[in-house]
């Protein structure tokens, strides 16, 4: 009997070592699969451009922990961002057409396909930007990020959502600041270069916001009394916020972005408060009662 449970606990020792064994190597296949072999499966542009152009490499098992390199037919590359999948890189001064490669740790994949170097000028492309909110009037500057820009800041022409803006007040290749102009709407922001090749959108939109009437205090007075109107998306410059009483105007007295204090104008009556912005119009729920 002792032989016996002697022999079952060493086929059962040796099951586990199997099982650890396996497990083991699988972990380790799972590693050098994940850390030492990356793959390029694509790029854009997939039609090439010249020197300074954003591209961008797609494929697997990049690393955002350990060194990564991109090469241009041999030549490194600027990288921007890196994910696991997809690697931000600009084209390097001297290089040449041929295959985009990715090391990692001394593995290295390479495109199957060759990227064409060309001449003339980069395309300008936006990365991000913010504040990515605000309206037109209050003098609210929007920090754009991105490659190839002007670093004269009159040859870049931006735009928020066709909405043409002035000059940027500070230009370079990676950075532009501009003032959101009057009238801007929600859309997407772009950047045309003078001499560049095509125009840069914006991955996002950027939000025109309007402001909105919550309430206001007291619900019923008599002309020329004080009300004060809270909300948001209010400017804090008295003048720009423009307050009607069931449609006449009123003068504002104070403002801030939240609280607006008004004087009830000769000839309102009984009806909805509102308050435009840059165009933009938010009218209370309530009837405001002229006594």
């Amino acid at each position: 009997m002792r032989r016996l449970i002697e022999k079952i606990n060493i086929k059962y020792s040796l099951a586990l070592i199997a099982i650890v064994g396996v497990s083991l190597l699988q972990a380790c296949e799972e590693e050098d699969a994940t850390i030492g072999s990356p793959m390029v499966t694509s790029f854009t542009p997939t039609a090439g451009g010249p020197v300074g152009t954003f591209v961008t490499v797609s494929g697997k098992y990049f690393s955002t922990t350990k060194p990564t390199t991109v090469k241009f037919n041999g030549v490194e590359a600027e990288t921007l961002e890196v994910s696991p999948t997809s690697i931000q890189a600009i084209v390097p001064a001297g290089a040449t057409s041929g295959q985009i490669s990715v090391e990692v740790e001394g593995y290295t994949g390479t495109s199957t396909s060759a990227f064409a170097v060309t001449s003339g000028t980069p395309a300008p492309v936006i990365l991000s930007f913010s504040p990515t909110t605000g309206n037109g009037v209050d003098d609210v500057s929007v920090t754009i990020k991105g490659v190839n820009f002007s670093t004269t800041a009159a040859q870049n022409i931006v735009k928020f959502n066709g909405v043409l803006a002035a000059a940027p007040t500070s230009a370079s290749a990676r950075s532009l600041t501009v003032k959101v102009p009057a009238g801007v709407t929600t859309g997407k922001i772009t950047v045309e270069v003078q001499g560049a090749p095509s125009i840069a959108t914006s991955p996002a939109d950027f939000t025109a916001v309007s402001p909105t009437v919550a309430s206001f205090t007291p619900k019923s007075s008599i002309v020329g009394s004080t009300v004060v109107i809270t909300g948001t998306n209010f400017s804090p410059t008295a003048a720009n916020n423009v307050v009607k009483f069931n449609g006449v105007n009123a003068t504002v007295s104070q403002a801030t972005a939240t609280s607006l204090t008004v004087i009830v104008p000769a000839g309102a009556t009984t009806g909805k408060v509102s308050v435009t912005v840059d165009e933009k119009t938010g009218t209370s729920t309530d009837n405001f009662t002229v006594n």
